[in-house]
Formats: C-alpha cells, sequence, structure tokens
C-alpha cells in the first residue's frame, strides 16, 4: 500500500509573538513494514533555526523556532510512504505464549531495558486497581498473550465511545474509564494501562489511518486526523500493535510516526510562544491511498 500524507496546522495569535520555540512529531518512521519514501515540512513564516533530531526514543522530529515578530505560523508538512503486511499477521493467536511467561520473562536479564521501561507508569497512563480488574477480565490463567489482547482490543471497541470533544489532554483516565468516552488517544492510553497493569510492556504508537466517507459521499479534504494505538512486547516476535478505536490488528494502513510512554512523548507539534495573548489553532489531515 502507498499512501500520500498532507499535514497543516495553523496557529493565529490574538497579539504579535516575538519569539517561539517547536518541536514537530510528523515525519514517519522507518520499520520493516514501512519505507518513507519522501518528507518535507514547510514553515511559515521561515524560521530563523531548523534542525532534525532524535529523541530518546530513536523517533525522527523536526525543531525549529523563530526569532521575529509573527501573528502567524502554518506547519505543512508532507509525506510519501510505502506499507506492506506485518509479519504477525501471519500469526496464529493460540500460538503464542501464555501471558503470564511473558511477564516472567520481562522480569529477567534476557529483556533489555529498553524494553521493560514499557510496563512502568507513566505521565497520561497511571496504574489505577480498577483498570485491572477490567483487564483481568481478557487474561485469564494460561490464555495465550495475542488471545488476550485481541480479546481487550475488542471489548474497549464495544465497551467505550468515540465522542470527539468529551475530553481534552489534561483528562485523567480516571474520567475517561468513568465515562468510556474520548478519541483515540483516550482508548490507546486506556489499552496501555490495561496491558502494564497485567505487568506487560506496552507503547504508545501515534500517527495516521485514513478516513473512508461513507458509501455515496466524497471524502472530505482535510476531514482525516493524526491517529493513536499501542504496540504490546512478545519475546521472538517484536511488538505487535493493536488498534482498539478500530477494533483492528494493525494491518498496512496505518501509517506509524513515533512511539512512546504516552501521547506526552509525541505529541505532533508543540513549543512555547512569548505573546500577549491567546491563540487559536486549525488542524487538517489528508491522508490518499496512491494506486
Amino acid at each position: 500500500m502507498k499512501y500520500n500524507v498532507k499535514h497543516i496546522t495553523k496557529y493565529i495569535y490574538d497579539f504579535p509573538a516575538s519569539l517561539c520555540h517547536n518541536i514537530v512529531y510528523q515525519i514517519p518512521s522507518a520499520h520493516p513494514f514501512q519505507k518513507l519514501v519522501n518528507f518535507d515540512c514547510e514553515i511559515d513564516p521561515e524560521p530563523t533555526s531548523l534542525t532534525r533530531r532524535k529523541d530518546f526514543f530513536e523517533n525522527e522530529f523536526i525543531y525549529f523556532s523563530l526569532q521575529k515578530t509573527h501573528q502567524k505560523l502554518t506547519v505543512t508538512s508532507q509525506s510519501a510512504v510505502e506499507l506492506v503486511r506485518p509479519s504477525w499477521m501471519d500469526i496464529n493467536p493460540g500460538d503464542t505464549p501464555a501471558w503470564e511467561s511473558v511477564v516472567d520473562i520481562l522480569h529477567t536479564t534476557e529483556v533489555l531495558n529498553d524494553i521493560r521501561q514499557f510496563y512502568l507508569e507513566s505521565p497520561f497512563v497511571p496504574s489505577l486497581s480498577d483498570i485491572k480488574d477490567y483487564a483481568s477480565e481478557s487474561f485469564f490463567p494460561g490464555r495465550p498473550i495475542m488471545d488476550s489482547m485481541l480479546d481487550l482490543n475488542q471489548r474497549i471497541n464495544q465497551d467505550f465511545t468515540f465522542t470527539p470533544g468529551f475530553t481534552e489532554i489534561s483528562t485523567p483516565l480516571r474520567e475517561v474509564f468513568a465515562e468510556k468516552k474520548g478519541v483515540c488517544q483516550d482508548f490507546a492510553h486506556f489499552g496501555l494501562a490495561c496491558a502494564r497493569s497485567m505487568g506487560l510492556a506496552a507503547r504508545y504508537v501515534s500517527g495516521y489511518i485514513e478516513t473512508v466517507p461513507p458509501p455515496g459521499q466524497p471524502k472530505l479534504v482535510g476531514a482525516d486526523a493524526s491517529h493513536a494505538w499501542i504496540a504490546v512486547y512478545i519475546p521472538e516476535v517484536g511488538w505487535l500493535e493493536f488498534d482498539s478505536t478500530n477494533n483492528l490488528l494493525v494491518n498496512d494502513q496505518h501509517i506509524r510516526v513515533a512511539t512512546g510512554r504516552d501521547f506526552g512523548d509525541v505529541i505532533p507539534m508543540k513549543g512555547v510562544v512569548y505573546s500577549g495573548g491567546g491563540q487559536t489553532m486549525d488542524v487538517s489531515v489528508d491522508v490518499m491511498q496512491v494506486e
């Protein structure tokens, strides 16, 4: 599968800004099943400085600063990627190890710290006893880990309602669980909390997925959005990805950008600005399959 992605972020400040520093996580990452063909980022006004770097988790990002007066800021990133069917699509879930054995392995020296770090709490994913109770219904003794995760994926999809605008970045996970409403970031955080509560290593994945319009209706420009799902580590298999928002074992329609402990590590665009007032932000994303 081949996709083109266009991600536009616009800021308008109430009063002119004299300085801003920003970090952009919008560069699709390299994987055995994903190839970045091309990436370009246009920034208006032209930044005073701009660099591409890698963070602690090996995600590539753009840092830029504007050290001149401006009242508008537009960042347009465009990517071309090629995806192939991930190897985990050919795994029989019943052939994967019992989830308890995976937990045991994670606590041995056979597993690197950069994997073990993902079974710990993180700022957006605290440890909550009632979430562990919820997760336990999918992780009964001796059950293969992939079966457990697919069941958890389906339950979250059925029990939670996708409700744009109900939550903000600061909405606590406990409130999301109580109301069972939110968006993909909330569902991903809840899935992480469930997996980690059972002692598994699970990480947040940010990226994109194409939005398919209802039959007979045209695809709207800018109607797509950033997306989020999770990956769970299975020894001798690697990181398997699960999308509870769509109840999917991630195949070749998800475009991966970055991974981290939670949303706070891989926010698509964040920064600081020196201005005398507030701001408005507008984001549009287009994900188009290429023939």
